[in-house]
């Protein structure tokens, strides 16, 4: 069963390049919504880095692409912060694809894990022997993608990742699958192009299909802005930190 998102034909395939939709200016489709604030300057370059390096792997495998940067949308209801953030949201015939952009640079990143216990992130910078932990990239990025594909069509493709665009991070021990570094992006675009056009329950999407997902997703947006976004973080972390349950089940993938 498939939803009026999709035009889906007998076999579908990509168009070829040259035809139809011309390839996207990689700049144009940029939405630059990002917050002037210093303390905020180490991710934006981070975030600028990566769009760089999300368009150079996926801009081969697919005919049209387009990057939303900032995507600000309303979370459910009873959620401790009411809104959520995706560094970058990425669009194109296999469905969006969604990245949680972390600045971490020269550094080692490893994990903690216990049993019915959640697991416990940490950093070290190189040439420090202390460490520091950091709040779970994957759950922050898995709990709001959730939520958000229970606003999208469920025939809609929708994954994410962790990206960590800087060189000199190193992932130590066994970790999550969506934590990704650049050298892992062009695999990660030919594997969403293959799947596109092999799965059955996630038909590729044409060029209406494309557009009336980013309607749909600039309109869940709204007026929301990052400066409301990062107000509403900065409220909370004024609050005992409690970490919110997430009605119903948590899908990595």
């Amino acid at each position: 069963m498939t939803t009026a998102l999709h035009k889906v034909p007998t076999r579908p395939v990509l168009k070829l390049a040259g035809h139809g939709h011309p390839k996207p200016d990689t700049a144009a489709p940029v939405r630059r919504a990002c917050s002037a604030d210093g303390e905020q300057a180490n991710n934006t370059t981070a975030t600028t880095l990566a769009i760089q390096q999300l368009v150079s792997a996926f801009q081969p495998s697919f005919d049209r692409m387009h990057v939303l940067r900032d995507l600000v949308i309303p979370m459910y209801e009873g959620s401790a912060v009411p809104t959520a953030r995706f560094d970058v949201a990425l669009v194109c015939e296999a469905g969006v694809y969604l990245f949680e952009v972390k600045g971490w640079r020269n550094a080692v990143v490893y994990r903690k894990t216990a049993a019915q216990a959640l697991p416990r992130w940490f950093l070290r910078q190189n040439g420090h022997s202390l460490a520091r932990e950091v709040k779970d990239p994957a759950w922050q990025c898995g709990r709001k993608t959730t939520h958000l594909r229970s606003l999208l069509p469920p025939d809609l493709r929708v994954q994410y990742f962790v990206l960590l665009p800087f060189e000199g991070v190193e992932l130590q021990g066994v970790m999550p699958s969506v934590v990704i570094t650049p050298q892992d992006l062009p695999y990660i675009a030919r594997v969403a192009r293959n799947n596109g056009r092999t799965e059955q329950g996630y038909p590729m999407l044409d060029d209406d299909a494309i557009d009336r997902t980013l309607r749909l997703l600039t309109g869940l947006q709204g007026n929301l802005t990052v400066d409301d976004h990062m107000r509403n973080s900065r409220e909370k972390s004024a609050q005992a930190p409690v970490r919110p349950a997430h009605p119903g089940v948590l899908k990595l993938q």
